[in-house]
């Protein structure tokens, strides 16, 4: 077996398994292009067209893991759950992007 391959199995282990499944990449990944600014909730769910159980149940995961936090904001009168990536979420946002570029890069014949 090629050891880039094996070092990139290796490498895995050091990533948090709560952030890999495809929502919870999609949702980091769409968190963090936004930066600072944040999403709001329906923005993410038109978006991922996912169901609100699915979308409320990931992004909560997410904050367990201190990787997203959320802000009640009030506009014309409607409360709404904005979202932003946190320094920690950021991290594990990275970390998830280059394991995954060297996953792709590693079944590219050189």
């Amino acid at each position: 077996m090629n050891s880039d391959f094996l070092s990139l199995i290796e490498e895995s282990k050091a990533l948090n398994s709560s952030v890999f499944s495809l929502i919870r990449l999609q949702l980091l990944a769409s968190i963090a292009s936004v930066g600072q600014d944040g999403v709001m909730y329906r923005e993410l769910k038109a978006a991922l067209n996912v169901t609100d159980g699915a979308l409320y149940t990931n992004l909560e995961a997410l904050k367990e893991n201190g990787y997203i936090k959320s802000n009640t904001i009030e506009l014309e009168g409607k409360k709404l759950e904005a979202y932003q990536i946190t320094y920690e979420g950021a991290l594990a946002w990275g970390h998830t992007k280059n394991w995954l570029r060297k996953l792709v890069d590693c079944g590219v014949k050189k």
